[in-house]
């Protein structure tokens, strides 16, 4: 369970497979591990040991990959680093993880240097010009290049720490050992239906468990990983049909940014025939429309988390809707305080899953708080039908309390989705000196001229919602903010101002 031994044995078996394109580039798994070994050396001169932290604050590229396999053959720990994330996140993550060396782009002038602490970690720049030494100078550091020998890692060693914020905006390093890695990737592999020589479009960034996973999912079956540099729905486009992608793995916000290209109807895209979503709910208008789309043999939902992985796998093509299907091939997956069928409770996953990860990194409080007795807390609300598939209903830390009543704004967003004239919505509680909290929903109008009587109408009318459910607060505005996966950021609902 060495995860360096996976890019290892795809170089042997497929040497001269692409291991790594894009647009314009392209590299075999023999010239990637090549690639990656001509750097370590580089690295290990810098002080790069095993257990030391490397930050990656990289896009994808070629260089990322060759990196990253660089730092693992070393037995240090990958931190890949979302480079997109604000000035004070980042600077909180780098005094988190205090990294030996940081390998990054520029970074617009904001400058690295100012956030990284006292104990100043070696810059190592790919096309930067602040850093202390360019990546491609790295080889030259050792002037006799000897055979290398990647250190022997043990499975239950750390290899990654990926770090997120979820929801709450507080990032959170969740360490990923060898073990757990690569138990994800081969999960991934099984659960999605993939074969060897699939070529897999990578869209997702290292720092994203979805990206992280996917991608070694690829190298274990020697796979080609077609990486697109930004989340850019026009250049995936034309990606999936000039390099005749057969798989998909993504959120459904990217689906329906890909689907609504302009781009998009100037290309076929027949050649997918695997395609998968996790991340956040996919609406059934989406769903039809990837169906329509793509035609897929194989379509997946997967519901899972940076700290496990998978948690459930469900067949979008069984019709079971708002399902998000039965536990993984490696998971024990219970409601919390009841096995009575349709009862909601807190989602609980078992620890005993090689994919699951042992606890926050720096963060005992946390690590306490969500894992117990065996049990990883994963602060979703759910349930389990007679037939053993699982609902996921909303977040404990979403709930709004109106009059005493327990609201989950989900439920609220699902009835307003339907509206002809709602484009999105999203629901959130607001503070009342009558009810405690207000329901609050924050609509993206469909067409001009949608009014709150239309909307108010139209909730009395729904069963689905109580008295106390009913938003008593309108705001219209152009856009719901979302993370990188789709998720709505309801700690930002508040802040916005009512724009049409």
């Amino acid at each position: 369970m060495n995860l360096y031994r996976v890019l290892w044995e795809a170089a042997r078996a497929n040497p001269h497979v692409p291991a790594i394109a894009t647009q314009n580039e392209s590299y075999t798994y023999a010239e990637l591990i090549t690639w990656a070994e001509r750097l370590a050396p580089g690295f290990w001169r810098l002080g790069v040991k095993p257990g030391t932290r490397v930050v990656l604050l990289l896009r994808n590229r070629p260089t990322t990959f060759a990196v990253f396999w660089a730092v693992i053959a070393l037995g240090a720990v990958v931190v890949p680093i979302n480079p997109d994330q604000s000035r004070e996140t980042l600077r909180r993550t780098l005094h988190d993880v205090e990294p030996q060396a940081i390998i990054y782009e520029s970074l617009e002038g904001r400058g690295i240097a100012g956030l990284t602490g006292s104990e100043r970690p070696v810059l190592v720049g790919v096309g930067a010009d602040d850093a202390d030494i360019e990546i491609g100078e790295l080889p030259h550091l050792v002037k006799a290049q000897p055979e290398f020998r990647p250190h022997d890692a043990e499975p239950d060693d750390v290899a990654l720490i990926l770090y997120t914020t979820g929801t709450t905006g507080q990032p959170k390093g969740v360490p990923r050992t060898h073990l757990n890695t690569v138990s994800a990737a081969q999960a991934h592999v099984v659960q999605n239906c993939y074969e060897p020589r699939e070529r897999i479009l990578g869209v997702m960034p290292l720092s994203h468990t979805m990206g992280l996973h996917l991608y070694i999912a690829a190298t274990l079956l020697g796979a080609t990983y077609v990486v697109v540099r930004d989340l850019d729905p026009d250049q995936a486009a034309e990606l999936i049909d000039r390099q005749r992608i057969s798989a998909l793995y993504q959120t459904p916000f990217w689906y329906y940014a890909l689907l609504h290209s302009e781009r998009a109807e100037k290309y076929e895209m027949r050649s997918i025939r695997k395609i998968g979503y996790a991340g956040a709910v996919m609406h059934e208008n989406l769903i039809e429309a990837c169906i329509d789309r793509f035609l897929p043999q194989v379509f997946k939902n997967h519901y899972g988390s940076t700290e496990v992985y998978t948690h459930t796998v469900g067949d979008v093509l069984a019709r079971i809707p708002g399902s998000v299907g039965r536990a993984g091939v490696n998971s024990v997956v219970t409601i919390d305080g009841t096995d009575v069928p349709g009862t909601v409770g807190e989602v609980l996953v078992s620890l005993t899953s090689p994919e699951s990860f042992g606890g926050y990194w720096n963060r005992p409080d946390l690590t306490r708080r969500q894992l117990d007795s065996g049990w990883y807390h994963t602060r979703d609300l759910g349930y389990q039908d007679a037939e053993g598939n699982f609902y996921i209903v909303g977040r404990i830390d979403d709930m709004i309390i109106s009059g005493g009543e327990h609201i989950l704004p989900q439920i609220v967003e699902s009835v307003l989705a339907n509206h002809p004239k709602v484009l999105e919505v999203a629901v959130a509680g607001e503070p009342d000196n009558r009810w405690g909290q207000m329901v609050v929903a924050y609509v993206v109008p469909r067409v001009a001229g949608l009014r709150v009587f239309e909307l108010d109408a139209y909730c009395k009318q729904q069963s689905a919602l109580s008295l106390w459910a009913r938003p008593r607060k309108y705001v219209f505005v152009r856009q719901i903010p979302k993370s990188a996966t789709g998720k709505i950021l309801r700690r930002e609902l508040t802040n916005l101002e009512g724009s049409l």
